[in-house]
């Protein structure tokens, strides 16, 4: 199988296509990582259907539903905030000690923080327990880093399309989960009606069938995710050193090879060496990225469940969580069939830009599907029409991550600088996703409240946000850099 992959001459501003042999994919080591990223999406979406209700239950809107969406994003950028302080910090430990120990650290603290989220009875230690979720865990950034290092330039793209593909995965099973196993207690009763736990615990079961799945995540890992014995990997990496530049020394990556290639001793880059032009660049992009994905998805399933006349569907969580599985199943498809071969026709740029305008009507469409709820009374065949529209736009911005991480891999001087630079790009992004889900839920509130624009003020700002976005990814090149540039 071929592979057209782009490379610059040296002194030239040209794209030269060269047509290389795709390497094949180490299909075992590929496929326990995804599995990683599949918990990740998860933890993540599992709460998704019935955190609006949730934050109603703690009292802590004292019965004002206009109040939830304040409190909902609070929960959720807290999240982020604690993310943002660690990223870096798991990325450099990565590079330090390698992929394997830190990834298995992550699951085991996505299990820890995932039941504490369940056992929580307060608003303080739900808030508590999503700072502990991003806190323990920093698999985000490092799962990229070991993607990158089990592939080459012939079949990284390729790989790297599998992970909108796992998340979306998890990102299906999760609202599924949460929105079918909450209030056990009052919905099924049988054995869950013995003890009293069930009652007030209400969302324990949806967070502990989560958890055993991170935990089997965790133990499969543990047997066989590789490690490396010995270092394979220039101890003195030239300045512009990339995949194929002679670090590795093994050979070819195959299925036999170590997943982690870390370095014998490593050293700890200062930020002015990280943060070059490039690397500035595709970060920017990234964040903003960050920002207008997190604000769409923190008020969707908020405004599903929200009443029609506070500004939303009027969903329930079991509803809610058959809606936001569908929209994982397309994204699945989405990334599978058009991922590989968009990246190659159009280049990463194209994918990128196209995935943030399909942003514009995702929030266009929210005061739409409201207003026709309003006119109709309720929820109807025009507002579900509307609602798959929304859904298969929202299938396509998780390919845009998938091509900002091949910018930064490009970007990035020295596989050393690797995990560092990740972890840099994920701490700029958990920043811009600690403002998003506050700011957005608290601007849609305030729109409400004050009628302005009729309570759509808060989407003009978004599909605002969202052409930025897009005007920042014009000043990317076609494709990614070249490695030896």
């Amino acid at each position: 199988m071929e592979e057209t992959t782009r490379s610059l001459g040296q002194g030239s501003n040209e794209d030269i296509l060269v047509k290389r042999k795709m390497s094949p994919l180490p299909k075992l080591q590929l496929s326990l990582v995804m599995c990683l990223e599949v918990a990740d999406a998860m933890i993540v979406s599992v709460i998704l259907p019935f955190i609006a209700q949730l934050v109603y239950e703690t009292g802590i809107t004292s019965g004002d539903m206009n109040k939830v969406g304040y409190y909902a994003g609070l929960v959720e950028s807290i999240f982020f905030v604690s993310q943002a302080v660690m990223m870096l910090q798991w990325g450099r430990l990565s590079d330090r000690i390698g992929r394997r120990p830190v990834l298995l650290l992550g699951l085991s603290g996505l299990v820890l923080s995932i039941l504490s989220f369940g056992l929580a009875q307060s608003f303080w230690t739900v808030v508590a327990s999503r700072a502990l979720t991003a806190a323990l865990n920093g698999n985000g950034g490092v799962i990229k880093c070991a993607i990158s290092e089990i592939t080459d330039d012939t079949n990284f793209a390729r790989a790297l399309s599998f992970i909108p593909i796992a998340w979306s995965v998890g990102s299906t099973i999760g609202p599924l989960v949460g929105g079918a196993l909450e209030h056990p207690y009052e919905r099924f009763g049988g054995i869950f009606r013995l003890s009293e736990f069930w009652r007030t615990n209400p969302y324990f079961l949806p967070c502990m069938s989560a958890a055993l799945y991170c935990f089997s995540a965790f133990a499969l890992s543990y047997f066989l995710l590789k490690e490396a014995k010995t270092c394979i990997i220039s101890h003195n990496p030239t300045p512009y050193e990339g995949r194929n530049n002679g670090d590795v020394s093994s050979g070819p990556i195959n299925e036999r090879s170590p997943l982690i290639l870390p370095n014998k001793q490593p050293q700890s880059l200062p930020l002015s060496v990280l943060l070059t032009p490039r690397v500035r660049l595709v970060i920017l992009n990234n964040s903003l990225l960050a920002l207008v994905d997190i604000a769409f998805h923190i008020l969707q399933p908020i405004l599903m469940s929200l009443p029609i006349a506070n500004g939303g569907l009027g969903m329930s969580p079991s509803l809610i969580g058959v809606c936001l599985a569908c929209s994982g199943v397309l994204n699945s498809l989405v990334s599978i069939l058009f991922f590989s071969p968009l990246t190659r026709r159009f280049g990463n740029r194209a994918v990128l830009a196209g995935c943030q305008i399909a942003f514009i009507g995702c929030f266009a469409l929210f005061p739409v599907m409201n207003g026709l709820a309003r006119v109709q009374g309720g929820f109807n065949a025009a507002v579900w029409t509307t609602l798959i529209i929304q859904l298969a736009l929202s299938t396509l911005p998780p390919m845009a991550y998938a091509s900002v991480f091949i910018f930064l891999t490009s970007a990035v001087h020295t596989r050393s600088a690797l995990g560092a630079t990740t972890g840099l790009a994920q701490t700029a992004t958990s920043i811009m996703r600690a403002i998003g889900p506050g700011g957005a839920t608290s601007l849609f509130a305030w729109s409400i409240e004050r009628n302005i624009l009729g309570g759509n003020f808060v989407y003009l700002v978004l599909c605002g946000l969202s052409v930025g976005s897009f005007t920042a990814s014009t000043f990317l090149p076609r494709s990614a850099w070249a490695k030896a540039d």
